[in-house]
């Protein structure tokens, strides 16, 4: 569908759309499915930000995220209708 980068919105990158939120993917192009490529530090809030908009699958490749984070995201997800994938290691 497209990627999400804060403030780069409206933009595109190899032809697809650029959004600022997972949320406005979600509700413009219908996304169902995040895939999370971001820092240790950020994965815990990019989960939590897909699970929050609707996503349905969450993709997560970071490794070494804080146990602590993840323990937040694993916690938050369980409450909502959400597959998630990953990540590998604490």
């Amino acid at each position: 569908v497209g990627g999400v980068t804060p403030g780069k919105g409206g933009q595109t990158h190899l032809e697809k759309p650029v959004f600022n939120t997972v949320e406005d993917a979600v509700k413009q192009a219908g996304a169902d499915t995040s895939i999370i490529f971001v820092p240790p530090a950020f994965a815990a809030d990019a989960i939590i930000e897909a699970a929050a908009s609707g996503i349905k699958v969450i993709v997560a490749i970071t490794e070494g995220i804080p146990v602590q984070d993840m323990i937040r995201a694993k916690a938050y997800v369980d409450n909502k209708d959400v597959r998630l994938i990953g990540p590998n290691c604490p």
